[in-house]
């Protein structure tokens, strides 16, 4: 990879956690210039970039079946479908290059390569809802069973390896970080900061619902197994 992101106290990560349904998702992305990539794993020959329509369309599936479906699903059905959606952006795909996959005996792969973005992406992924007794409610620990929504992560600074990870620099003069302000400044204009309520108990975590996710949301498994109410 060409850079490292998130170091220094202080200086790790810019995070946003929501939950959308899958036409506000798709529509905070209109009009944005930007490209979906998978970010640093392997990838085959002729892999460039991901298609939007690809990931809005994973999108309706995540939310359809694992955030509100009602259907038991296996592991693999799970993993299945919250792959796709864990992604990445960048402003420009021409910022994305690739690299060479070279095993132990020196042979370069004619299967797969390694993406190595140029310059810092925006990475989305899934956040959960872990309730701990009866008055802790956490969106920091990965629970499968509490996936709940979606989070967008941004280095506030990186380090090259082009000089050896000796410095930080701040992200703030790059494109893409505009992209990851304009999209908080757009989920923010459709939703409102969630509240969770689970009986008398209210839990103010810090996400982010629109109205018409909030109407949907509570038939999520785990929510109503430990009796949680998002409004």
């Amino acid at each position: 990879m060409s850079y490292f992101g998130g170091l220094g106290a202080g200086k790790g990560w810019n995070t946003f956690n929501f939950i959308l349904n899958p036409v506000e998702f798709e529509l905070v992305f209109k009009d944005l210039q930007f490209s979906f990539v998978i970010d640093s794993k392997r990838v085959e020959m002729n892999y460039q970039q991901t298609e939007k329509d690809v990931i809005f369309d994973a999108y309706k599936q995540f939310f359809e079946q694992l955030l509100i479906g009602q259907k038991k699903l296996s592991k693999k059905e799970r993993w299945d479908i919250e792959r796709p959606i864990r992604i990445s952006i960048i402003d420009d795909i021409q910022k994305i290059g690739f690299q060479d996959i070279v095993d132990e005996s020196g042979v370069i792969s004619s299967e797969f390569k390694l993406v190595a973005p140029k310059e810092p992406v925006i990475n989305i992924s899934p956040f959960y809802l872990t309730l701990r007794g009866d008055d802790k409610l956490s969106i920091a620990m990965m629970n499968d069973e509490g996936i709940i929504g979606l989070q967008l992560t941004y280095p506030k600074v990186v380090s090259w390896k082009a000089d050896n990870f000796s410095a930080d620099h701040e992200t703030t003069a790059f494109a893409t970080n505009q992209i990851f302000t304009d999209l908080v400044k757009r989920i923010k204009g459709v939703a409102h900061k969630a509240k969770v309520t689970m009986g008398s108990n209210e839990f103010k975590p810090n996400f982010w619902i629109s109205d018409e996710a909030a109407r949907l949301i509570n038939q999520n498994k785990y929510l109503r197994l430990k009796q949680l109410i998002i409004t």
